[in-house]
């Protein structure tokens, strides 16, 4: 049997996993670490221990399913995560490979002590990392730590003095934590008055609870009110809804609740160089972003600084050409890089006509689109990869922690603003921010269109000029070819390429837009928190079936402006109806995805500084609304027995409402008519007097036997 370093392999008898860590040149001595026990060293054994027996019977088989090994699995990796792996791996990558001394106890010792000397860090910590790196399949990525194990999850954590969970939206109140006091409160509410009673909900028994255990009821002259404590010294609905939702049977309460049918029906779970990578112009693009090193000012108000833009750039692999650029103020996103894509498709003379600079057609003849396109993690793997596939083009994605894949337009962002640095006013300079530096902010001049027609003129520059160490071929020379981009795109797409593909500018918004999932409701298309209208949906009649039943729908929109959104056919992403908003206010109709969010992050922080009085508010609305009836029931009660049978009290519903009506309506009337004056005579008095007394004294409330026989 021949054993292999670095595999894994379970022995027979004892069902232990080693993992072979080195065996002698002749391979008559073997070094093996359990992987399955938490501390361990390495055991030295013969290979005779490994080898079958007498009668042929392995004593060790290979494990098939190495779970201990730790690959590169990048898409992993939180930053935090390789710090503390680089960390780990600098301070014992000078011993590890020591073998086989390391494997010995005493000079181990010694390479672990001098290790953690010049790390700074304790022995243990050495020989932790030590062993993790042997245990693990001697890797550098054997060296991640395991904090996502971390935190018992799914066990409730002891309180502390720390307030645990996540801050609140309002950061000045930091709340409290729920002891076991507190505990004890939740269980009694929950058992006496949600579970006692169908008909209260979770929040009306948190409503309960508040009165009792975190309120004080004030009287004042004969009036009551209930004080809650101060904000931040009591529980919120929503730590009461955790607390219930992880301490409690939620499916036996349901059914003792609701009956088994309802939650059946209702809640039951539901089952070379980069040249060489390019065979001509418009084959492969690259897209990136940065930053400039520029504060700009504001259009409107030039005394306004706004900032440092955003610039994008597409550029041709195989010419060098910039083919798109985008310079604004969204920040590095799909969203910035799509205008960039949309850039790379226009007519370059009617672009640079926008911006004042005029230009003819082979000064920047990049019109089209590419077949593959390499750019970063962050603006290619997404489902926007897929809306760009449909326009033909690949998306490949560079390596975290590798610009050097994209080294052809990483080296732009060096390029371009060096043409023009050194006169613009509040560039960057190296001593930016040093103690007595100047602050270049405060020079600011330039705005965002003056430095787009600055970016504009150095793309034009470029795509004009000698590329230094440009790889010429042998056809590019002989056919006297210059490294110069505009010149090798117009050879390239003659003789290699030909025409690009191109699209009308409405087929690239669309094929580049945004697409989620909307709902559609009894009131249209809702998405994100607005309503749209479809004729379609509301001619068809699923409109009004969706008031029963809402159902999910995919559309498409534009982050910039969400004044109208596109749905899609169900069999056809290419067909689609335009939804416009419901609404007629212009500047809801014209806001952009980010200033939504943004008012909706502030309309929430409105309704949690409100939540306090409005629940003090209703606590209170409720003990009145309590004190109301108890009045009532208690006038009833005070009323002599009523011995009239059930047909007798309730055969003449209508008249005593006729009876009670026409007394409620003498209170009701209101005259127009001005007052009289009384007069100063005695006997007009004294006559007057005499007629209100005979006619209040002949007056007589009607019986209900009267009023019946005159509606017969």
């Amino acid at each position: 049997m021949i054993l292999f370093k670095n595999e894994l392999y379970r022995f027979r008898e004892t069902g232990e996993l080693r993992r072979i860590l080195w065996v002698s040149p002749n391979s008559d001595q073997i070094v093996s670490i359990r992987v399955d026990a938490h501390v361990n060293a390495p055991k030295w054994s013969s290979s005779k221990d490994w080898e079958p027996d007498e009668n042929g019977k392995e004593k060790v088989i290979p494990e098939p399913d190495d779970a201990y090994l730790r690959l590169n699995e990048a898409s992993e990796i939180s930053a935090p995560n390789i710090v503390r792996r680089d960390k780990a791996w600098k301070s014992i990558k000078g011993i590890v490979c020591q073998e086989p001394e390391i494997y010995r106890a005493k000079p181990r010792g010694e390479m672990q002590r001098r290790a953690a000397k010049l790390a700074k860090v304790s022995n243990d910590t050495i020989r932790n990392y030590t062993f993790e790196y042997w245990q693990r399949g001697m890797t550098k990525h054997a060296l991640r730590p395991d904090w996502p194990n971390c935190g018992n999850r799914g066990e409730r954590k002891k309180a502390g003095e720390k307030k645990r969970g996540r801050p609140r939206n309002n950061p000045s109140i930091v709340g409290i934590n729920v002891d076991e006091d507190i505990q004890k409160i939740f269980e009694v509410a929950i058992n006496n008055k949600y579970n006692k009673n169908k008909k209260m909900g979770l929040k009306g028994a948190y409503n309960e609870m508040m009165k009792k255990w975190f309120s004080e009821f004030v009287t004042v002259e004969d009036d009551g009110e209930i004080i809650l404590d101060p904000e931040g010294n009591y529980p919120t609905y929503e730590v009461f809804h955790y607390w219930y939702k992880t301490g409690r049977n939620e499916r036996s309460e349901a059914i003792a609740r609701k009956g088994k049918k309802y939650y059946e029906r209702n809640l039951r779970a539901l089952v070379g160089n980069s040249t060489s990578e390019a065979i001509g112009p418009g084959f492969r693009y690259q897209i990136d972003a940065t930053i400039a090193d520029v504060y700009l000012v504001s259009s409107a108000n030039g005394r306004d600084i706004i900032g440092r833009p955003v610039v994008y750039v597409v550029i041709d692999v195989w010419s060098r050409m910039i083919v798109g650029i985008y310079v604004g103020l969204e920040n590095a996103s799909w969203l910035a890089a799509k205008m960039a894509l949309l850039n790379v498709g226009m007519d370059k003379v009617e672009f640079c006509k926008k911006h004042g600079i005029s230009i003819t057609a082979d000064q920047w003849p990049a019109v089209g689109y590419s077949d593959y396109l390499l750019a970063d993690k962050g603006e290619g793997i997404s489902q926007f990869s897929e809306q760009v596939g449909e326009l033909g083009i690949k998306v490949e994605n560079a390596p975290a922690y590798r610009p050097d894949w994209k080294g052809i337009v990483e080296r732009m962002f060096g390029v371009l603003p060096a043409k023009f640095s050194y006169a613009l006013p509040g560039y960057i300079e190296v001593d930016y921010k040093e103690r007595g530096g100047r602050d270049y902010r405060l020079d600011a001049t330039l705005t965002l269109d003056d430095f787009t027609e600055l970016m504009i003129m150095a793309v034009l520059d470029h795509n004009s000029h000698i590329i230094k160490g440009y790889p010429l071929t042998g056809d590019l020379i002989k056919n006297g070819v210059p490294a110069i981009p505009n010149e090798l795109w117009a050879w390239g797409i003659k003789n290699r390429m030909g025409k690009l593909r191109t699209y009308p500018e409405r087929v690239l918004r669309f094929g580049l837009m945004h697409t989620d999932d909307a709902t559609l409701t009894g009131s249209g298309i809702e998405f994100r928190g607005r309503t749209y209208k479809s004729n379609a949906k509301l001619a068809s009649g699923e409109q009004s079936s969706a008031r029963r039943n809402s159902k999910k729908v995919r559309v498409a929109y534009d982050p910039i402006c969400l004044g109208e959104i596109l749905l899609h056919e169900e069999h056809s992403r290419r067909r689609f109806e335009v939804c416009p908003l419901r609404s007629d206010d212009p500047i809801e109709i014209g806001l952009s995805l980010q200033e939504l969010l943004e008012q909706q992050k502030r309309a929430r922080e409105t309704t949690a500084g409100r939540k306090h009085k409005v629940l003090e508010n209703r606590l209170n609305f409720e003990v009145k609304m309590e004190a109301t009836i108890e009045s009532a029931k208690a006038r009833k009660a005070a009323l002599e027995p009523d011995n009239r049978s059930k047909a007798e009290r309730t055969g003449n519903i209508r008249v005593n409402k006729a009876v009670e009506r026409d007394q409620r309506r003498k209170g009701d009337v209101y005259s127009f008519s001005p007052k009289v004056d009384a007069v100063d005579v005695d006997t007009d008095a004294n006559s007057s007097a005499e007629t209100e007394q005979t006619r209040q004294a002949s007056f007589k409330m009607p019986t209900v036997i009267s009023i019946r026989s005159r509606q017969q």
